[in-house]
């Protein structure tokens, strides 16, 4: 049952023909009074429409219309969630048991930190190298690499509606937002709790050049240039001949 009051959290489900993970991650977030589950998709040609229409008691906000892809349509779910808080979760992604309940017992009592950040489990198969549980890190530490799981960051609306995800970042726009958000001082707060269970795959898990030239880009933006950008642009080339030399 949703609650008639403006709830403390929305949890944005972007979605592209992928009709089981879908219905797993939605079903796997309803009966909440506190939560507003908000799906966001891109006009699916697999079913996912009809689903979502037959099962709208579930769904208080949806959207299904063509995009510009993954970081476009969270996007549009911001501008959609009533909720103070956001949580962006993927189709397939789900909350680990208590987790809602642990996220809401968190945020409720905050009324300062822009962010919260807990830890997700990482579904195999893993790339080499990759844990199977990401701990999340909000200090320096992201200027060289991003220490925010995209799944597990809890945003407080009001600190980034106004900022989104740059969609000229293909892969990587959520970094880029995390790390400008580090940049211009935003608090987090940050907790040893697994919140979800996510598919360790997506769509940054594509080790190339392009992939690579896009972290450059965005550090030079988030970190506005200067010695800090440019040994990140070094460091950046560094991290893309280890990979190719180890593949």
């Amino acid at each position: 049952m949703v609650s008639s009051t403006s709830p403390i959290l929305s949890i944005i489900i972007p979605s592209f023909n992928q009709l089981e993970g879908l219905k797993n991650t939605i079903q796997s977030c309803t009966g909440y009074g506190d939560v507003e589950i908000v799906v966001v998709d891109g006009d699916s040609t697999d079913g996912s429409k009809a689903w979502l229409i037959d099962n709208a008691e579930l769904i208080p906000k949806l959207r299904t219309a063509p995009d510009k892809g993954i970081y476009d349509a969270m996007n549009k779910g911001i501008d959609l969630a009533s909720g103070i808080w956001l949580w962006f979760l993927g189709t397939g992604d789900t909350p680990k048991k208590g987790a809602i309940d642990k996220v809401l017992e968190k945020v409720k009592s905050d009324s300062e930190s822009d962010l919260h950040g807990f830890s997700v489990e990482l579904l195999p198969p893993l790339e080499p190298g990759v844990p199977p549980f990401y701990s999340p890190d909000f200090s320096s530490n992201i200027k060289w690499r991003n220490t925010m799981h995209h799944q597990g960051v809890i945003y407080r609306k009001s600190s980034i509606e106004n900022l989104k995800y740059d969609i000229k970042y293909r892969v990587l726009a959520d970094y880029h937002l995390n790390l400008k958000l580090w940049s211009e001082g935003a608090s987090c707060k940050c907790h040893d709790f697994t919140i979800a269970s996510v598919d360790a795959g997506g769509v940054s898990r594509n080790f190339n050049k392009r992939l690579y030239a896009e972290e450059r880009m965005l550090k030079r933006d988030a970190l506005g240039g200067g010695f800090s950008a440019l040994v990140q642009t070094f460091w950046t080339r560094i991290k893309y001949l280890r990979k190719k030399l180890a593949s």
